[in-house]
């Protein structure tokens, strides 16, 4: 076979490489798996421009400053690692959003780090197994009923080592094991030795998860209003008309809201409402107790 030929059938291997690495960077862009299980660098939006540091993220203060007085909001969006575009639609609010990240996810350390450079809080959105599993799946990383409480203690502590910058912790799910006391001690442990502060998203009724924080000396808080999207936008604007009734009526309000693009771009409706109407959107950590 002429040289030539051979040739152009290594360009074509060297293109088809080439063409295969860009779609598992796009896959893993978009907050997907990547297609060889692979962990690919951070990507150019979240890394150090050229000539910068590469070891930090080049990202200035994005936060407007904070109106005095006023009754209280903290809005907690969840379920942030695995989307981008939601994450960089929340950043450009230029608000004091509070990002709950789940571990395990491709763009979860990144996405921690850049928004506690933005001057956005993070939290560990730590999964729980909740009734009805595997019905309903908590996703990858997440503490059982089943653990030990050693094995529950390391595994709080390796999702907390993965997302640099987070501040405190809130339960992903987890209507079952917020209702065992041993278990939920064992990860209040974790979160004492560090100093950080537990959102009990108060997915049972029945969740003992405040009490104890309060028993051991963890600063805790728990939700008040949770936002379904899952509803539709209709649905979804009731529940942030009840928002500002339930902060006026009670000094303040912690919401649980699902990240997705309907919550990013309603937030960026009613702010600006609560706002005029002397309400203070605040990071969660203003809250807790």
């Amino acid at each position: 076979m002429p040289a030539r030929v051979w040739q152009a059938l290594a360009g074509l291997i060297v293109l088809l490489l080439i063409a295969v690495v860009g779609l598992d960077q796009w896959q893993a862009r978009r907050g997907e798996a990547s297609l060889f299980r692979f962990s690919w660098p951070e990507w150019r939006s979240l890394e150090a421009p050229p000539g910068r540091d590469a070891g930090r993220l080049a990202v200035e203060p994005v936060i407007a400053p904070a109106t005095p007085g006023g009754h209280r909001v903290a809005i907690i969006v969840d379920e942030v690692g695995g989307r981008r575009d939601v994450f960089e639609s929340l950043r450009d609010l230029r608000r004091r959003v509070t990002l709950a990240v789940l571990p395990a996810l491709p763009l979860a350390p990144a996405i921690a780090r850049e928004a506690s450079r933005s001057g956005m809080e993070a939290l560990l959105a730590l999964p729980m197994e909740p009734y009805r599993y595997p019905e309903l799946d908590p996703g990858p990383g997440a503490l059982m009923m089943s653990m030990p409480q050693d094995d529950l203690r390391r595994l709080v502590v390796r999702h907390l080592e993965a997302l640099p910058g987070v501040v405190g912790v809130i339960n992903h799910m987890g209507s079952r094991l917020t209702e065992d006391r041993e278990r939920m001690r064992a990860v209040l442990g974790v979160l004492a030795a560090r100093r950080l502060f537990l959102v009990d998203a108060y997915a049972s009724n029945l969740s003992v998860a405040y009490d104890e924080a309060k028993a051991i000396g963890v600063r805790v808080a728990r939700r008040q209003i949770r936002i379904e999207s899952a509803r539709g936008e209709n649905a979804e604007r009731a529940s942030w008309n009840e928002v500002g009734e339930w902060a006026e009526s009670h000094g303040e309000a912690i919401v649980l809201a699902h990240g997705d693009p309907l919550t990013a771009r309603l937030l960026r409706e009613y702010i600006p409402r609560w706002e005029a109407r002397g309400l203070r959107l605040v990071p969660v950590s203003d809250l807790v107790r």
